[in-house]
């Protein structure tokens, strides 16, 4: 998995910041991810004003319906 995030949101710090909450919610959902397939998730500028839990229901709606997390996934939460 690879994460992108461009310029437009933020200083180095910011993006930093945005890249550890996809990186915590994707190893919440490391278990359910097929585990055969590389993608990259690119984050847009909206992204840094989402909350935590916003940021993880965003990334399991788009594994979905690229296919790497089982449609019967419902979070815990």
């Amino acid at each position: 998995m690879g994460i992108s995030v461009g310029k437009k949101i933020g200083n180095a710090v910011h993006r930093n910041w945005v890249k550890r909450r996809i990186r915590q919610s994707i190893s919440e959902l490391k278990p359910d991810l097929r585990q055969d397939v590389d993608f990259i998730v690119i984050a847009r500028p909206s992204t840094d004003q989402m909350a935590m839990k916003d940021v993880k229901s965003g990334l399991v709606h788009v594994l979905k319906l690229a296919n790497l997390l089982d449609q019967d996934y419902d979070s815990e939460e």
